[in-house]
Formats: structure tokens, C-alpha cells, sequence
């Protein structure tokens, strides 16, 4: 049993004006993608309410059939990007745990070796899967090239300490560059973009940088489970969430 618990936030707004899944299924949004009979979004709402470290799930969207499939959860507004929206939210909420409507894999067992992951002292714990652990097939991932090895983004994320909220504002300077670990690189420092090309930055050292720059503890949390890395970004996404649901891959209903 995790010993804290969280308010958890799903992000569920738009990025940009069109989205390849929504296109495809003729949908308004991804969130909405029909999963074994039911929207995507469910999915990750069950697995977060089987977690024994969420307390509470609020839901962050602009499209009323979202907050409709969303059903239970308290609706709360977005803001300009992701993580503009993250630091609203902990303006009335200190102590979160973020993932997004489109984490078609995320199961309680994912959330609560997340959880049970993030150190005591900490401002910001990020979740990443090392490449090890993600095998070859159609979806495509960002690897950030590391000297300890490569790594990608597993969409979870905590909010608790005191300087998390302005962390959050610094990251909104960032997230423009998520998909493009170079420049992301460029925005922390020159001198992280060197290590960074000459691959002298290994993990440890990339948090102490960014943790540095933001002014708050920020804290990787290592998860070698490949469903950790699966957000439903393209069709190819979400046909590999649908084959692993539709083979028998179910989180546990809460009662």
C-alpha cells in the first residue's frame, strides 16, 4: 500500500488543430476512440481508481463529450498547454499525479510502482522506461539519448513539493520541445546541449541540470514496463492498445 495519496489530473485537451487518431476514427477527440467497446478514456479512469495512492480524479477538458465519458470525475478547465494547465491545477490542488486521457495501457499495478518510486524529497517526479524495456514494433517513441542509456517519456508524473507550481510554469517553456530531446537540450543550457551531443549526460545528471534551471527538486522515476511508454498518438497506437486490451490485457474495476 503507498503510504501517500494523490488527487490524480488527466490532461484531455487538444494538441493542435487536428489529430491523427481523432481523423481517423471521424471522432472530436482521441480521448473518445472506441476500446473494447468503450472510450479510451475509460481505461485509463479505471486504472486510476483501482490505484490505492489516488484519492481523487479530476479531469481536465474542453469537450463536453469528454467530460460526459469522464463520468464521476470533477471537471476542471485547461490552460494554454499541458503544463500551463498542470500549474492551475496546483493552485487549489498541492499534491498531484498527472497522466494523460490517452495512456490506453495504464493499469493500477503501473501507478502504484510509479508512486512507490518517487522519493521523499522532491518537488517534481517524472516517470521514463528505458529502451531496454520497450520492444521493437509499430508505435514510435522519442528516446532521449543518454550515456546510461536511452529513455522516453512514460506520462506520469507528481506534483507534491513546495516549489512544484513554479516548476510547472518553467516546464510550459519546455514542453514545446518534448518531441525533440536536441533542442530541449538547447532550451536547459549550452553547456547541457554539448554533454547532451557528446552523450557525457546520463540520467541522474540530466534531472540535476533541469532541476537546477527550474529551482525545485525534480526526480526521475525509472519503470521498466513497456506499457509505460504507449500513449495513443497515431492509428498505429491505437490499434496495438486495442490488440493488447482485446487479448485479455484488463485493469481491475473498482467495486
Amino acid at each position: 500500500m503507498t503510504a501517500k495519496r494523490y488527487t490524480a489530473l488527466v490532461l484531455a485537451g487538444r494538441r493542435g488543430v487536428t489529430d491523427p487518431v481523432a481523423t481517423s476514427e471521424g471522432i472530436a477527440h482521441k480521448a473518445l476512440a472506441q476500446v473494447g467497446g468503450r472510450p479510451l478514456i475509460a481505461w485509463v479512469l479505471d486504472a486510476l481508481r483501482a490505484a490505492s495512492a489516488v484519492a481523487d480524479i479530476m479531469v481536465a477538458t474542453e469537450e463536453a463529450d469528454v467530460a460526459h465519458a469522464a463520468e464521476g470525475a470533477t471537471i476542471v478547465p485547461i490552460a494554454a498547454s499541458p503544463a500551463a494547465t498542470v500549474a492551475l491545477a496546483l493552485g487549489t490542488t498541492p499534491s498531484l499525479l498527472v497522466t494523460t486521457a490517452d495512456h490506453g495501457l495504464l493499469s493500477p499495478a503501473l501507478i502504484e510502482a510509479f508512486c512507490a518510486g518517487v522519493p521523499r524529497a522532491y518537488d517534481i517526479a517524472v516517470g521514463v522506461v528505458p529502451r531496454r524495456a520497450v520492444a521493437s514494433g509499430p508505435t514510435r517513441r522519442t528516446f532521449y539519448r543518454l550515456a546510461d542509456g536511452d529513455y522516453c517519456s512514460a506520462n506520469l508524473y507528481a506534483f507534491a513539493g513546495p516549489r512544484s507550481a513554479a516548476a510547472a510554469t518553467f516546464w510550459v517553456g519546455l514542453e514545446a520541445e518534448r518531441k525533440n530531446p536536441v533542442r530541449l537540450a538547447a532550451r536547459i543550457g549550452p553547456t547541457t546541449l554539448l554533454r547532451y551531443a557528446l552523450r557525457r549526460l546520463d540520467l541522474a545528471a540530466a534531472f540535476a541540470l533541469l532541476s537546477h534551471r527550474a529551482h525545485a527538486a525534480i526526480a526521475p522515476v525509472v519503470l521498466d514496463d513497456a506499457d509505460a511508454a504507449i500513449d495513443v498518438d497515431t492509428p498505429e497506437d491505437l490499434a496495438l492498445v486495442r490488440a493488447r486490451l482485446s487479448a485479455g490485457r484488463r485493469c481491475d474495476r473498482s467495486p
